[in-house]
């Protein structure tokens, strides 16, 4: 069958309409699915672009609240932001600050202390895009003023160009008054630590000449010199480490303190007679004035000793041969206030704020011509606030004498007697206590240290006791078992075993033989030593250097106790 002409138009027309809708629909797809991927694209752009305005945002709120400066930089150093730190730090605007290159705005001029533009680090490394960091510079503000800062600079780079950077800097004004600060405590530390040395090999020196002198062979009146010596060197010694552990007690906050009615005038005539001896060595006059009644203070009554103590003998040392002394003690409001007034060397302006500081001395060099080293006043300080008062000094200068004056808080009126000028100057002889008799008690000594082993033995048998020793726990235990002494002295710290060990050991031992007194004689002397000596079982605790008398009373009245 053959297909005509018109049949074939009309097939042709099918096929031409059938691609146009096929087309049609392709066309339709594509464009459906066009709309789509701007739609996908458009949800994406904003998405992006909300998470760069909330990070805008972030970044804002960071540098708007920023301790640190934050100043960002063009590609020319022209400030183009700057945060409240900066602006408050700077005392520009923003306006202002971006008139010119920041180099000539924020640096110190060069003869100022700041850097000439072609040798600024903070230029260079933004020209050539590197980062600096931990910089220290000079900047200078608005009104002209200069301070030292701390700083950074972070380049940004667009598209791998530079694009400027991001300045940070921070002032360390206070940070170099604190480093300042510390270099002097430090300095004075050094010079209190050479001092002591000084002050400590000076009484020693005495201890070990006189020593061997008296090894050699002395008249009876150079024997007696040498052990005035040797007594004095070694009072100076124990004076110089109670100082010390006063410092350490003071700084730890365990300063022995204990509050009760204090009667004022008693605790004066006790200072002021011991201090009486060396100011009748050098002439030194000690006048007093004290009213009939006088209120009492709520403090402690050794502490309060040491504070007027203190003064007394600071004003000796810094006064000269025929000098004088004035001491008043009076009611004032109140308070209960006490001066003591010298005639000696001053206090220069300059180094009354520093007067009572830790390991002050106003002249520490090593040709100074007064000892000490430098704690006496900072711990009378520390003392007058234990009671709850205040110390000030006043000076009008070198050699016109030094003033100062103690303001304590009184608890009520009451009489008081009077110290008469002539008491206080002339106080009657202190008669040495005569040795205890200790005949008849079988002691033991257990001590490492050879020279305290051999002197404690010695004082022993000057008072007819029966005097055993040891140089260790081990051998002290055995000798323990063989002679049963009636009382037992042991050092506290020793190689090996400790005296803790000792007095855990006789302790444990059957009831016939555990409770014989042991008293604990140790260098240690801070109170907490003390009550860890008496709780561990020891029945006395007498520190390094005991007094011989002190030491065998001790003795003689533990063993009077004992069943």
């Amino acid at each position: 069958m053959s297909i005509t002409d018109g049949q074939l138009d009309e097939q042709e027309e099918q096929l031409l309409r059938s691609v146009a809708i096929q087309n049609a629909q392709s066309i339709l797809v594509a464009r459906q699915r066009a709309e789509q991927d701007l739609v996908a694209a458009k949800e994406a752009l904003e998405v992006r672009t909300t998470e760069l305005e909330r990070a805008n945002a972030l970044i804002r709120t960071i540098a708007e609240n920023a301790a640190s400066s934050l100043i960002m930089l063009d590609e020319h150093g022209i400030a183009t932001y700057m945060n409240p730190a900066a602006v408050e730090q700077t005392g520009y605007s923003l306006d202002e600050f971006a008139k010119a290159p920041f180099h000539d705005m924020l640096h110190a001029a060069v003869e100022r202390g700041g850097h000439a533009p072609e040798k600024c680090p903070i230029r260079n490394a933004r020209e050539r895009s590197f980062a600096l960091k931990n910089h220290r510079d000079l900047f200078v503000r608005r009104d002209g003023t200069t301070f030292p800062v701390s700083c950074a600079l972070a380049p940004l780079r667009r598209e791998g160009r530079p694009a400027g950077a991001v300045l940070e800097f921070r002032d360390i004004t206070d940070d170099q008054a604190a480093q300042k600060t510390l270099e002097e405590a430090s300095r004075r530390k050094d010079q209190f630590l050479a001092t002591l040395s000084h002050e400590l090999r000076t009484p020693m020196t005495a201890v070990l000449g006189w020593a061997r002198m008296l090894k050699q062979g002395l008249t009876e009146a150079e024997a007696r010199e040498a052990i005035d010596a040797i007594e004095r060197s070694a009072i100076i010694q124990a004076q110089l480490i109670d100082d010390v552990l006063d410092v350490s007690r003071i700084t730890a906050g365990r300063m022995t303190f204990q509050p009760t009615p204090v009667d004022p005038v008693p605790v004066l005539h006790a200072a002021m007679t011991t201090v009486h001896p060396a100011a009748a060595a050098k002439g030194i006059e000690i006048l007093s004035s004290v009213p009939p009644r006088l209120p009492r203070i709520l403090g402690d009554e050794g502490r309060f000793q040491q504070i007027i103590w203190n003064l007394l003998s600071n004003a000796v040392k810094f006064t000269p041969r025929g000098g004088t002394i004035t001491l008043r003690m009076a009611q004032v409001g109140s308070v209960l206030r006490l001066t003591v007034h010298d005639t000696g060397k001053g206090i220069d302006p300059e180094y009354l704020p520093h007067v009572f500081e830790p390991f002050s001395q106003e002249d520490g060099s090593t040709t100074r011509s007064h000892e000490g080293i430098g704690l006496g006043l900072s711990i009378v300080r520390s003392l007058v606030e234990l009671h709850g008062g205040r110390i000030r000094a006043a000076s009008q200068g070198a050699g016109r004498g030094a003033t100062f004056t103690v303001d304590l808080p009184v608890i009520e009126s009451s009489p008081s007697t009077v110290v008469s000028r002539k008491a206080a100057a002339e106080p009657a002889p202190q008669p040495q206590p005569p040795m205890p008799t200790l005949r008849g008690l079988r002691i033991l000594v257990i001590d490492d240290q050879e020279l305290t082993r051999t002197l404690v033995t010695a004082i022993f048998r000057r008072a007819s006791a029966e005097v055993q020793s040891a140089s260790s726990v081990r051998e002290g235990l055995q000798l323990f078992a063989d002679a049963q002494p009636d009382v037992v002295v042991c050092d506290l710290a020793m190689p090996g075993e400790d005296g803790f060990a000792f007095v855990r050991a006789v302790r444990a031992l059957p009831s016939d033989s555990n409770a014989t007194p042991i008293i604990a004689l140790t260098a240690f002397g801070r109170p907490e030593d003390r009550t860890h000596a008496l709780a561990s079982g020891f029945d006395e605790y007498l520190k390094k250097p005991v007094d011989p008398e002190e030491l065998a009373s001790t003795v003689r009245r533990l063993s009077v106790r004992q069943p």
